[in-house]
């Protein structure tokens, strides 16, 4: 799986965005949706809306190309991350188990 999300300015175009994915690729209502992009600058209001979804991968393409007619600037596109990643406890270290990850650091 592939997660894939673009930014929008406009709610018109971001609803536009998401319908036609819905309607043209095979993806799981919970793994597709629309929020308010949030911000830092708290001085500063967040503008914007997100689109973004879990997607096959030989959807992404067309993913692309539907966010990007509708306005849309991809601001992540990245394989998902499935499995765990191994964590790394004081007692790993020197113990033989892990020790790739000792090594990483």
């Amino acid at each position: 799986m592939y997660l894939v999300g673009a930014r929008f300015d406009d709610l018109d175009a971001a609803q536009a965005a998401l319908m036609e994915l819905g309607e043209r690729v095979e993806v799981d209502e919970k793994d597709l949706g629309l929020r308010p992009l949030g911000s830092l600058r708290y001085e500063e209001p967040a503008q914007g809306l997100v689109v973004a979804g879990r997607f096959g991968h030989g959807d992404v393409d067309q993913v692309v190309d539907i966010m990007r007619r509708h306005g849309g600037e991809i601001v992540f596109k990245r394989a998902e991350w499935r499995t765990p990643r191994p964590l790394s406890r004081a007692s790993d270290r020197g113990s033989g188990r892990c020790s790739w990850v000792s090594r990483l650091r």
